[in-house]
């Protein structure tokens, strides 16, 4: 260590500093700009376990105790002028090293059985998929995938099973054939719930390392599931699978000659359909994000077709590449993100003295405004808005680009719009003007959809529900908004966003939810509160009791119902004893 210090600190006397341990004053005289660390990303790629390939290897980040190791290793070889490979290898004991094989469940404990759409059928599904969701979250790569089911792997493979299952259930939402329905069903939300319902989208085993497959399923899933709802389902299953992505460092970029390969692509693109997922399901929840911008540094997916991958991934300069609009997504969601972590946030960040470091709501909207501005100026030719353009995939992409900007515009300015008898202070921001601005705007674009009879995708329909909300909020506010003020206009706009969301209600079940607490709201003499409106009683279900332990009576009780308990909602929020129809059993709240 000593002859470190005076390689790294030649001309200072330290010894005096070592024998004194009362002695605190720095080494330096001047504090450095730059303080060089010892775990550089170059240093860390000579440990093994840190390379960056999710195939073979689990990853272990800067903060980690095994990343301390290698800097010791680097020390040991900086002191003895060995290289750390050719040092004495440690002894490992067989009880501490060897794979606890009782921990491993059975390779084939976790293969389902799985039950495919017959062929026709199937290919149709693919299809659907590849026309109507792939454009959008460009999540596999066409060529491999077809090559893979024309093989029949998911005759073999059980996890690219899964993936096609989910390809077969988001391909089903958009399909007329009633094979697609649950049988004896037809209600069209059931439409692919026969696929989705037979995988095990969480593994079982955790101990085994994930894989592409997985992810992609995760992924896919939860695409499939926001149309069906907009709260937690999708939103649990997205944080997992980031957490799988992250444990294979799928979140880091790669530097070594794989780094432009067609597997590297897959990976890039599934995690960053994953954190997509999570920037946007996070926001329409409220809930906290799980990745931040410092979390990964993962580059964005190649701007190349998938057709053009076997051209060493060169798009030709006449062809606008379709990932163009999924580069362009990440950086607006990139922008959401941070607002939703600063405008949203629960309490403001504090520095190590305990005072809040972070900017003002004002000097934060600016900033955002500024990179939304910025956003918008780059945005491609092929993406500007145009509701007269002809290519129908690059007028879709470019309608969910605009409506999401004008979302995200939304989301920045509206915790300040004023009450409607709230005076305005002085040098606030027009907020209300703002919002309702950029609300007439998606308007605008859905006009446009529907009047070219386009098909809706579920991307628009929080867009909708949040601009017509807004709209309302234009009309109730009145002449003191400051704003052109037409009743009559505002409720025609918001009726258009009804009738976007009415057209998706046969397809997405939250396409009903979001129409149906609209036209309540458009009611002025409503006095619903928020409890009110959104209530939605269960059904009345029975639940069957668990099993016993062997050696103990089956508890023989009538069937459990709703209906047995007409007090239950008042039991399950309070502290009294649970009283059941058959006997005196109190329970504890948590129990209950």
């Amino acid at each position: 260590m000593e002859a470190l210090l005076r390689k790294l600190l030649p001309g200072i006397d330290f010894t005096e500093h070592l024998e004194n341990d009362t002695d605190i004053e720095p080494l330096r005289p001047h504090p450095v700009e730059a303080l060089p660390r010892n775990d550089a990303d170059s240093i860390a790629q000579t440990l093994s376990k840190l390379q960056l390939d999710p195939e073979k290897n689990r990853f272990f980040g800067k903060s980690s105790g095994i990343q301390l190791v290698q800097v010791a290793l680097n020390f040991q070889s900086n002191l003895t002028g060995i290289a750390p490979e050719i040092t004495r290898r440690l002894q490992k004991r067989t009880e501490f090293w060897q794979p606890a094989f009782w921990i491993y469940p059975p390779l084939g404990d976790d293969s389902p059985k799985y039950e495919f759409p017959e062929p026709a059928l199937m290919t149709s599904l693919i299809d659907l998929y590849f026309e109507r969701i792939h454009p959008y979250y460009p999540l596999l790569h066409q060529p491999t995938f077809r090559t893979q089911v024309a093989d029949e792997l998911h005759l073999r493979d059980h996890r690219f099973a899964a993936t096609l299952l989910m390809v077969c259930a988001l391909g089903a939402r958009h399909s007329e054939d009633p094979n697609v329905l649950l049988d004896n069903s037809f209600l069209r939300h059931t439409a692919g719930w026969k696929w989705h319902n037979q995988v095990r989208v969480l593994p079982k085993n955790l101990i085994y390392k994930p894989d592409l497959y997985e992810l992609q399923t995760i992924a896919l899933s939860s695409i499939y599931l926001q149309g069906l709802s907009s709260t937690a389902i999708g939103w649990n299953q997205i944080g997992f699978g980031l957490r799988r992505a992250q444990d294979v460092g799928a979140h880091r970029r790669r530097k070594d000659a794989l780094s432009n390969s067609a597997d590297n692509e897959r990976w890039k693109r599934v995690f960053w359909v994953l954190l997509c997922q999570e920037w946007d399901t996070g926001t329409t929840t409220g809930r906290p994000i799980a990745m931040h911008e410092q979390d990964f540094d993962q580059v964005y997916p190649i701007e190349c077709d998938d057709e053009f991958w076997d051209t060493n991934f060169e798009q030709p300069s006449n062809k606008p590449s379709q990932l163009t609009y999924f580069i362009y997504l990440i950086k607006l969601l990139e922008i959401q993100a941070a607002v939703t972590s600063n405008i949203y946030i629960t309490r403001k960040p504090r520095d190590f003295s305990g005072q809040v470091s972070s900017p003002s709501d004002a000097q934060s909207i600016m900033a955002f405004d500024s990179s939304l501005n910025s956003w918008l100026s780059q945005v491609p030719d092929h993406l500007k808005w145009d509701p007269e353009r002809q290519d129908k995939i690059h007028f879709h992409q470019s309608a969910l680009l605009h409506t999401r900007f004008f979302y995200v515009q939304i989301l920045l300015h509206r915790p300040f719009i004023p009450a409607p008898l709230e005076l305005t202070k002085a040098g606030a921001l027009p907020s209300l003007a703002i919002c309702t601005s950029a609300a007439r705007s998606v308007v605008g674009i859905f006009e446009a959809l529907l009047k070219r009879n386009e098909h809706l995708e579920s991307f628009f329909l929080t867009m909708a529900f949040t601009a017509g909300i807004v709209l309302l909020l234009n009309a109730w506010s009145g002449k003191r908004s400051g704003f052109a003020y037409n009743p009559v206009k505002e409720l025609e706009q918001v009726e258009m966003c009804l009738k976007l969301l009415r057209s998706g209600e046969e397809q997405h079940r939250v396409a009903g939810r979001y129409s149906d607490i609209l036209t309540r709201l458009m009611d002025a003499g409503a006095r619903d509160t928020l409890e009110v409106l959104l209530d939605m009683k269960p059904p009345a279900l029975t639940v069957v009791p668990p099993s016993p332990q062997p050696g103990y009576e089956a508890y023989s009780a009538q069937d459990w119902s709703y209906s047995n308990f007409p007090n239950l909602d008042n039991l399950l929020n309070t502290d009294s004893p649970f009283v059941f129809p058959d006997g005196d059993f109190p329970r504890s709240r948590q129990s209950q």
